[in-house]
């Protein structure tokens, strides 16, 4: 008899296929099953190798040893006649059809349903949350999402190195980008889409918060050069699975592997998605990279979101790896010039680049990117963040064409709503500022500034409501835009500090000094104001009459950032209150080079309300030098950017005293006691705003002196307030107490 044959009657054959069968079953749940309980990646590997080794023993058993009904004997003492061979191989094909379709049911279901809701970790701690972050009990209709609306959530890592998570996240941080530049397809935002990881929410939950149609979901798991990605399309309102599906490959078929996911999802959705004139297209990869150059751009990508001076100069260093692996990738060439603009030495940036030295490393790569790839997101990008507080204008136009190319780019976004600020298109501004709460709406900066807008238009109601819902979920926040509502727009001093107060409670990093050190001095807390932060002291030397001190302080601040704006700003300022005009006039034409022609003067870099009371400052030192046709010319400016901000909806105390400045300016009292009467109706709370040399010429008048007094009724009141705030329900007694003389005598008032 053959071998074969042999091998066959004594079913060695059947055990060896029974035993692969069940080693790949076994195998196949572990995989999937492992991560559930914690079991890191080499638990698979060590079952693969216990197979392994058990397979030859396993074929010499069944070759040496047969089972009969007295039980297992060796193949030689069985009688050939009583053998029941051909009974045990029935049984064994039995067996091995049986695992082979568990195998296929279970894999079916893997790719289906299980992964990768079964790939998730182990659920967080319950978290004890607001009712806000509950969805409602009833709802009175089921809600409608624009159906062309998608969110990537982050990709779980599911990789034995915990260390792997940026490479999770850059995955799903790819696939976002390429859904972006889907025609007609709403992708939310990384910032709003990330913002879940980790968060024991419902795929419902996020979609009502991200006012999405459609939820993409998956994990990652990397094992040395060979990477398995599970992907699945959520249609939320039906909660089905619109596409799923799994892809193991080597690390350099990576970019094929997001290009086809990308395909999938737009197949899925092409009814949805399909323009006018046809099919929608499929987004397009950009140009694949070596795979180590790949890893270490994702590395620096995420180093540069961080921000911070010491990740953004890893990020460096990591994407100049990335691009002497490979030269030629061209979105490293971009975030290597984003990573060095954001070290440059300003009041935004987070480095001590000159402007020389930035503008000397970033160029040739972005030049080199756009080479490459015409059409990158980012290279616009860059250029645009290089631009600001240069060139507006170039800045606005990249930002723009950034966003053109990818919509959801939030960078890009942000620097777009800067530059229009500063440009004075305020309605532009304003549209920029509601397209980030649609593609980004859990942006925390993004709502902040919403928030601000809020008050800038005089709705502060509103502006409270947004700040209540920042203290869910971004307390720091919340609580800056409650303080700054409350301060600057309400005039309620003690309610503002109370927030200020109730932030550094909770953290005690949390805390706006400049607001603090300005209420404190409003209401003549001299004392107060001063211990609270020594750069801002000149501040009450100013309140105090003290202007050498506050002169010699601002003056050692400048010199110390010659090309700083702000720097600039508060030292003209503090001259100008002193009534030393020639030395003011000189630097505030320095401050000329910091905005575009025809624009207001900066007191910072942001659009900051204050830029035209300093222009009318400019037109009064212009004045007294003898230049009355420069003081024509920045008052022109000024009259013409109030009209844009009415225009806008601009109602707030600010503009109330810019009109005040320029009645003043132009001889008309009446216009002077009108405005600045609808400015304290509106927060002004700044008794040295009556001290502007601008009112000199009002100083004696009655009206003028009636003012002054119903304000210091005021502030009397909100200085007792501030008073019981502090002495007796101070809310951060272990962050901060007050001096023990500020309190000496005060009584608890009774409510």
């Amino acid at each position: 008899m053959s071998l074969y044959h042999e091998l066959k009657r004594r079913n060695v054959i059947r055990v060896a296929i029974a035993y692969l069968a069940l080693a790949w079953l076994v195998i196949e749940v572990a995989g999937t099953v492992f991560p559930v309980f914690g079991i890191p990646d080499w638990g698979v590997r060590f079952l693969v190798i216990v197979f392994a080794l058990g397979f030859p023993p396993a074929l010499v058993i069944s070759w040496v040893y047969e089972i009969t009904p007295e039980g297992l004997k060796r193949e030689k003492d069985v009688v050939r006649d009583a053998s029941i061979t051909h009974l045990t191989a029935k049984r064994l094909d039995g067996f091995t059809i049986g695992l082979i379709i568990v195998a296929l049911a279970f894999i079916l279901a893997d790719r289906l349903w299980l992964s990768p809701r079964l790939a998730e970790p182990p659920a967080a701690p319950v978290e004890v949350v607001t009712d806000t972050e509950q969805p409602p009990e009833t709802e009175p209709a089921e809600p409608q999402y624009p159906p062309n609306s998608i969110a990537v959530l982050p990709f779980i890592n599911m990789s034995d190195d915990a260390g792997n998570e940026y490479f999770s996240d850059g995955i799903s941080e790819e696939l976002l980008n390429l859904l972006a530049k889907i025609p007609e397809l709403r992708v939310i935002s990384r910032t709003s889409a990330f913002s879940f990881k980790g968060k024991d929410f419902d795929v419902p939950t996020i979609a009502a918060q991200l006012n999405v149609a459609h939820v993409l979901e998956g994990s990652v798991r990397r094992v040395g050069n060979r990477v398995r990605i599970t992907a699945q399309l959520i249609e939320v309102r039906s909660d089905s699975h619109l596409w799923s599906e799994s892809y193991d490959r080597e690390l350099d078929d990576i970019f094929a592997v997001q290009g086809e996911i990308a395909g999938a999802i737009t197949d899925a959705l092409k009814v949805k998605l399909a323009p006018v004139a046809g099919e929608a297209a499929h987004p397009t990869v950009s140009k694949e990279a070596n795979t180590d150059a790949y890893d270490a751009y994702l590395r620096g990508r995420e180093l540069i979101r961080l921000r911070g001076r010491e990740n953004l100069q890893e990020a460096v260093r990591h994407l100049e790896r990335a691009l002497r692996l490979d030269e030629t990738f061209a979105p490293a060439h971009a975030q290597l010039a984003i990573a060095t603009g954001l070290l440059e030495k300003s009041a935004r940036s987070y480095g001590t680049l000159s402007r020389e030295e930035v503008l000397r490393i970033a160029i040739p790569h972005l030049d080199r990117a756009q080479k490459l790839e015409p059409n990158l997101a980012e290279a616009h990008g860059g250029r645009a963040l290089l631009a600001l507080d240069h060139d507006m204008e170039s800045a606005a136009e990249h930002a723009q064409k950034a966003l053109e190319l990818n919509p959801s780019y939030s960078d890009a976004m942000n620097w777009l709503y800067l530059a229009l600020a500063n440009l004075g298109r305020y309605e532009e501004w304003l549209a920029t500022l509601e397209q980030v709460l649609v593609t980004d709406p859990l942006n925390r900066i993004g709502r902040f500034n919403y928030g601000y807008w809020l008050c800038l238009t005089g709705r502060v109601e509103e502006a409270h409501e947004m700040a209540d819902q920042l203290l869910v979920d971004a307390p720091r926040w919340g609580y800056a835009l409650h303080e700054e509502t409350s301060y600057g727009w309400e005039g309620k001093i003690a309610e503002g500090l109370s927030w200020a107060l109730r932030a550094s409670a909770e953290d005690p990093s949390n805390t706006n000094l400049s607001d603090r050190v300005r209420g404190f001095i409003w209401t003549g807390e001299y004392g107060e104001a001063r211990r609270i932060y020594d750069e801002l002291s000149y501040l009450v030397d100013l309140a105090e009459g003290r202007f050498d001190e506050a002169i010699q302080a601002t003056q050692r601040r400048m010199q110390l950032a010659l090309d700083n704006a702000q720097a600039i700003a508060v030292a003209a300022n503090v001259l100008y209150a002193a009534g030393r005009m020639d030395e003011a006039l000189l630097l505030y034409e320095r401050l000329r080079d910091f905005r575009p022609y025809g624009r207001p003067i900066p007191q910072s870099y942001e659009m900051d309300l204050r830029s035209n009371i300093m222009t009318m400052r400019l037109a009064l030192a212009r004045r007294k030098a003898g230049d009355e046709d420069g003081a024509q010319v920045a008052a022109q400016i000024v009259r013409q950017d109030q009209i844009a901000r009415r225009v806008s909806g601009f109602a707030n105390q600010y503009e109330h005293r810019t009109e005040a400045m320029i009645a003043a300016f132009e001889h008309n009292p009446e216009g002077v006691i009108t405005a600045l009467k609808s400015a304290m109706q509106l927060g002004l709370r700044d008794p040295q705003a009556f001290s502007d040399p601008i009112f000199e010429d009002l100083w004696d008048e009655p009206r003028f002196i009636a003012l002054q007094q119903e304000l210091a009724a005021i502030l009397a009141v909100e200085h007792d307030k501030v008073l019981q705030l502090i002495c007796f329900n101070n809310p951060a007694p272990d962050n901060w107490q007050p001096l023990p003389e500020t309190c000496l005598g005060v009584d608890i008032l009774q409510n």
